[in-house]
């Protein structure tokens, strides 16, 4: 196993250093690996890194993912995770960026995104911005968040496509399954390259460009988890609002 210390040099909150490598040993009683090498992270400096939303565990193994590739992953994360109790200290100690949904302050979490971006960090979002709600279990209609920072800010967005979480987690909006933790489920992970979004501008009040830049963004991620399951995806998203496959443009929501 890779050695926590030799790969994560980058300043962070000492609860980070210190947690990381007790979650990955607790996660290998859990779930096999099976991790790509992960070039286009950069090694240091900004990065917006995208994920496909399969589980309520997601984060857990996506942290372990981006730690062990060399850098400090920071959440967009419900605000409400932040009133749990334990949870909501762990999730300040490690300095993570809560999102109010709904509210006056939900923009705030962008612009705490910005900051942390121009510290030189890595931000992480799921871009759909809840757990999977496609029957099928492919990335489904997403939010504009990701675009939108792109666009303001010009840092690279990298797609990650993931698979096999929810096998131990299933808490999709499909039928629900029991978990299926015997044998220990493999969990995949492929990481794409920086999404060209030059075609889209700077401005990230240009709704046009946010929603062609989402798509762009989507679609890189959609390939991505192709990689990581080993299936073709079907053409068209699936749209939580209207309950249908709709075109991927207008796989947005």
């Amino acid at each position: 196993m890779t050695l926590f210390r030799d790969i994560n040099r980058e300043a962070a909150p000492p609860w980070f250093r210190r947690l990381a490598p007790i979650l990955h040993a607790a996660l290998s009683l859990l779930v096999r690996r099976d991790w790509d090498e992960f070039p286009a992270l950069p090694k240091t400096g900004p990065a917006i890194l995208v994920f496909n939303h399969l589980s309520s565990f997601d984060a857990v193994v996506v942290a372990d993912y981006v730690l062990y590739h060399g850098r400090y992953p920071y959440f967009l994360a419900k605000a409400s995770l932040f009133n749990v109790p334990v949870l909501k200290h762990l999730m300040r100690a490690i300095d993570q960026i809560p999102v109010y949904r709904g509210t006056g302050q939900a923009g705030d979490a962008l612009a705490e995104a910005k900051h942390r971006l121009a510290q030189g960090k890595v931000v992480v979002i799921f871009m759909e911005g809840t757990t999977c709600r496609d029957p099928k279990l492919w990335p489904f209609a997403a939010k504009t968040g990701a675009a939108r920072l792109a666009i303001d800010t010009g840092v690279p967005v990298i797609p990650v496509g993931q698979w096999g979480v929810s096998t131990l987690c299933p808490d999709n909006a499909g039928p629900q399954r029991a978990p299926e933790p015997v044998p220990r489920p493999w969990v995949h992970f492929r990481g794409g390259r920086p999404v060209d979004l030059s075609a889209f501008g700077r401005d990230a009040t240009d709704r046009a460009a946010v929603r062609g830049a989402t798509t762009t963004i989507l679609d890189a991620l959609v390939h991505q988890a192709e990689l990581a399951r080993g299936k073709k995806a079907p053409p068209q998203r699936w749209n939580p609002d209207t309950q249908s496959y709709v075109d991927p443009a207008d796989a947005i929501w």
